[in-house]
């Protein structure tokens, strides 16, 4: 399994990080990276992508901005740069039989950390590595599904595995050579609410019959019916205390006729 370190538990300026004589290679020299005897691949912070990945060139790569809280992770890779620009010089009569200056060494090199412009966060690009023009990196979203890499839009935050592979020699310039191995991107996240745009619901043969105006008329009907049956027990309850206070009276007035008869 492939052994990932955070780009802020490397140690540059140490011995862990070694380069192998530079080897022809068609018309290139190479010098393979390791770091600690293993292939350097290590984890980026997490990226805003810039580039627009539905025109992609035949040797494509992405462009990415780094935010002005993730200085060190540009400060990283203005390290590197410092490195082999150090180790190259360091190892010319080595690597190529002659002592090169260090100022001919450093215009050579095409830094992968450039310039930042005023007013601006620095920038990083790295290469999407092909086999017959088929990207090969694995592209993620958040959910760890695979995804191409045409359904990233631009401003979409990632974050990388990249592979620091070595340094390919050219005629005019010499490179780093990085490309990624994997890209997590944070895509937003999609409605999963399944909702139809056309009406499912069903009416059975009464609910077909009945408008809205009918299902209003019957509770209108409901509350006149129960106020009409409250006024009949009220009205009732009235009748019965009549009829208790006529029968008081009665009892009330034969009791008065004996008194007179007395």
């Amino acid at each position: 399994m492939t052994s990932v370190l955070n780009y802020d538990k490397i140690d540059l300026s140490g011995d862990k990080i070694k380069f192998t004589k530079p080897e022809k290679q068609k018309n290139i020299y190479y010098s393979s990276i390791s770091y600690d005897n293993k292939p350097l691949f290590i984890q980026t912070s997490k990226v805003k992508l810039l580039s627009d990945t539905q025109n992609l060139s035949k040797e494509p790569s992405l462009l990415f901005q780094i935010g002005n809280n993730n200085l060190d992770f540009y400060d990283f890779f203005i390290k590197l740069d410092d490195k082999l620009i150090k180790e190259t010089y360091n190892n010319g009569k080595d690597w190529f039989n002659k002592e090169i200056p260090l100022d001919v060494i450093d215009d050579m090199y095409k830094r992968t950390a450039k310039p930042i412009a005023k007013n601006n966060s620095p920038s990083i690009r790295f290469k999407l590595p092909t086999i017959q023009n088929k990207i090969v990196s694995k592209i993620y979203n958040q959910s760890k599904e695979f995804i191409n890499v045409d359904n990233i839009a631009p401003d979409t935050e990632s974050i990388l595995i990249i592979h620091i592979r070595g340094i390919k020699f050219m005629k005019q310039q010499y490179i780093c050579d990085i490309y990624i191995s994997q890209l997590k991107a944070f895509i937003p996240r999609e409605n999963k609410y399944l909702v139809s745009e056309v009406c499912l619901i069903e009416e059975n043969n009464n609910e077909a019959n009945e408008s809205d105006e009918d299902i209003l008329d019957d509770e209108v009907f409901h509350k006149i019916k129960l106020e009409e049956e409250q006024i009949i027990k009220e009205n009732k309850l009235k009748i019965q205390k009549m009829e208790e206070l006529e029968r008081q009276l009665k009892l009330l007035r034969g009791d008065i006729e004996e008194l007179d008869v007395k």
